[in-house]
This record gives C-alpha cells, sequence and structure tokens, in this order.
C-alpha cells in the first residue's frame, strides 16, 4: 500500500540568511522520511543552489523578493518546489561550465542537475517556478 504523500508549505524572502534556514529545515525533513544523509544532503545542496540563483538572478539580489516553498515527500522521491514572483529562468540559453577553465560563478545549475534527478523551470507568466525532484535511494546494506 502507497503511503500518502506529506506536504510542507512555506513563504519565504529571497533572503540568504533565511533560505539558510529553510536548507535545514529541509535536509531534517528528508532524513526524517527515511532519506539517506547522502540524498538529503545532495538535496539540500541542489535546494541551496536553486535559492541563491532565485536571490541573484530572479530578484537581482534584493533580499525581499517573496518565494514559495512546497516539498511533498512521498515514499519514493521528493519534490521541492521554488514559486517567485521574480524574472523568470530560460535553461535553454544555459551553457554548462568549463570545468578546466575554473570561475567564480557559474556553476550553479551545473551542481543541482548532479545531485537531484530532475529539474525543471517554469515561466508562470509572474515570475518563475523551479521544480527539484530527488529519487529515494536503497539505504546502503552495512556489515
Amino acid at each position: 500500500m502507497r503511503e500518502t504523500a506529506r506536504e510542507q508549505c512555506a513563504t519565504l524572502s529571497s533572503d540568504p540568511m533565511g533560505l539558510r534556514k529553510a536548507r535545514r529545515w529541509l535536509i531534517r525533513l528528508v532524513l526524517a522520511a527515511g532519506y539517506t544523509a547522502q540524498d538529503a544532503q545532495g538535496l539540500g545542496v541542489a535546494f541551496s543552489e536553486a535559492c541563491a540563483n532565485v536571490h541573484r538572478h530572479a530578484y537581482g539580489g534584493r533580499p525581499d523578493g517573496r518565494v514559495e516553498l512546497r516539498v511533498v515527500i512521498e515514499d519514493e522521491q521528493v519534490v521541492v518546489v521554488l514559486a517567485h514572483d521574480g524574472a523568470p529562468f530560460d535553461p535553454t540559453g544555459y551553457v554548462p561550465p568549463d570545468l578546466r577553465r575554473p570561475s567564480e560563478s557559474g556553476y550553479g545549475l551545473y551542481l543541482i542537475r548532479a545531485l537531484v534527478d530532475e529539474v525543471s523551470f517554469e515561466d508562470t507568466g509572474s515570475g518563475g517556478r523551479v521544480v527539484l525532484v530527488k529519487r529515494k535511494r536503497n539505504a546502503e546494506i552495512r556489515t
């Protein structure tokens, strides 16, 4: 029998300090749902990168932008949705970083894609939406 999804919602500001607190909260939720520490931490880093991009790019560095957070934890996956009223991101113009040429920026989406199973971006007409999906892996067997 499939367990009912657990959903948590919060309204945040685009202030990086508050978003850090939200990352810790998200990691605790995911760990409490039985996901591995590696999965929880990876999702936390991807979440932080997505939040940093919303703060920096969607809101131009403003800390007072609205971010609606929705976390749905299911048996086999966690879905994190960040909706905002800032400028939406168009991933068609994204060029992955050249890892042979270090840079101070440009690694956010690269990291997000490496740490979650799915990422999508939507233009809502009044802002944007970022959706992160992390599927549950079997816990490692320790002997």
